[in-house]
């Protein structure tokens, strides 16, 4: 429901042809197709899912409370009436700092030193929830609390330079921060740690399988310094999986039995948005793809760095195994040309019913932060469709067009007609 379902491109190349594309356009869709790995497959990413699809929920049945006519948005969380706002609330926690203030220089930040780690744990609801502070601190005197954003961003920018890096001018710099806190940070712990990309790789990637990323990773950074440094890194991944307690859903389990908890509740969540014999053809491509992906990590947890190793991806047959069994979201260009692989194995999906998760994810933000309009809006454009107000402030009127609007027919069949928004 979040944009892990859309994936933009930030080139004029023709999105629905991949391997025509120069290698700076293919370094930039590793760098996105990373991250819809990430939400698919780890517990950041499923978690993200679950909550957001609550929130969707949660604002949804409190707009059927009013009577027909405007709707104010944002709709704002109400703290202390149930479960969906301190779910929220814990996964703002664990994503870290967003925004450094302004006058920082996010281009040339430098970290001073290690991550300084202060318990705090939140009795919310009966449940006690582990929401120590991370904090990071760099040159001028300030901090940030590092968690899911750095880490997700750090690792996809490694990956970038592990299967581009030896080919001159294709991976662009980026800002130190987000995409160098990793390495800046893992280089107080050990030079050879922040040296070894594959390793520092599949350290955020195993990081992000974890509920609070940012302590798992601290942890792991710790746990390298005192074991010293493994002559078999790949190993050593897998023997801390084996010795690892995850916390779950219904308290301590394994590590597989807490992956399968959040990624059954983020299809949960999923279900009832799109529930229905019209949506069965949606319902069946998600639960493949997750299912698969969480086999896939499950069966071999360093299956996104043996992809990452495995060449460019024009002759990468790691990525076209992923491609045939998991496929992509919806790819979009700087034209708002659109593609989408429709022949994932045994869950044929047109690019049309795809966008119902992209404008799933749309109505999501339109509710709750009231700055993101439909997401199709630029795509149906380019393809001659109907633009007008009504895609802004009243949706539901689009869904009776002979070529229903999936965001139109999501605010019609969720019964949020008659509705008309006010931003």
């Amino acid at each position: 429901m979040p944009s892990m379902f859309h994936l933009h491109v930030h080139t004029e190349n023709d999105i629905a042809n991949w391997k025509t594309w120069d290698d700076e356009t293919l370094c930039t869709f590793l760098h996105e197709y990373i991250h819809f790995l990430q939400d698919i497959s780890t517990v950041m990413g499923l978690y993200n899912i679950y909550v957001l699809g609550e929130c969707l929920a949660e604002v949804v049945n409190r707009v059927y409370q009013t009577k027909d006519g405007e709707i104010t948005v944002p709709i704002k969380l109400v703290p202390g009436t149930n479960n969906v706002y301190n779910n929220s609330m814990v996964n703002e926690e664990v994503a870290g700092t967003f925004n450094l203030p302004e006058g920082v220089d996010e281009d040339n930040l430098v970290i001073t030193g290690k991550a300084n780690v202060t318990p705090n744990i939140q009795n919310l609801n009966g449940e006690k929830i582990d929401l120590s502070k991370i904090q990071v601190s760099y040159q001028g005197g300030g901090d940030f609390m590092l968690g899911n954003y750095h880490i997700s961003e750090s690792m996809a920018y490694i990956g970038e330079e592990i299967m581009y890096g030896g080919v001159s001018g294709v991976v662009q710099p980026s800002p130190n921060y987000p995409y160098d806190v990793v390495r800046q940070l893992a280089n107080f712990y050990s030079p050879k740690l922040s040296n070894n990309l594959p390793f520092l790789f599949s350290l955020c990637d195993l990081s992000l399988t974890f509920s609070h990323a940012g302590k798992a990773l601290i942890h792991f950074f710790d746990q390298y310094i005192k074991d010293g440094c493994p002559t078999n890194w790949r190993a050593y991944i897998v023997d801390v999986i084996s010795r690892t307690k995850a916390s779950a859903v219904n308290g301590v389990s394994t590590y597989s039995k807490a992956l399968n908890d959040i990624k059954d509740l983020a299809i949960i969540s999923l279900d009832k948005r799109f529930k229905g014999f019209n949506y069965e053809d949606i319902r069946r491509w998600y639960y493949n793809i997750i299912n698969r992906i969480i086999d896939c990590r499950l069966q071999n947890p360093l299956f996104m760095v043996d992809f990452i190793q495995a060449g460019e991806l024009k002759t990468n047959l790691r990525f076209e195994q992923l491609l045939k069994y998991i496929g992509t979201p919806v790819l979009t260009n700087d034209y708002h040309h659109t593609y989408f692989t429709d022949k994932v194995h045994g869950c044929h999906l047109k690019k049309r019913r795809a966008q119902f998760l992209q404008a799933a994810g749309s109505i999501t933000y339109a509710l709750l932060d009231a700055e993101f309009p439909c997401d199709l809006r630029y795509q149906c454009k380019a393809e001659g469709r109907c633009i007008d107000r009504n895609c802004v402030r009243a949706p539901w009127k689009h869904a009776r067009m002979i070529t229903p609007c999936p965001y139109g027919n999501l605010w019609y069949g969720w019964k949020l007609r008659r509705k008309t928004l006010i931003w």
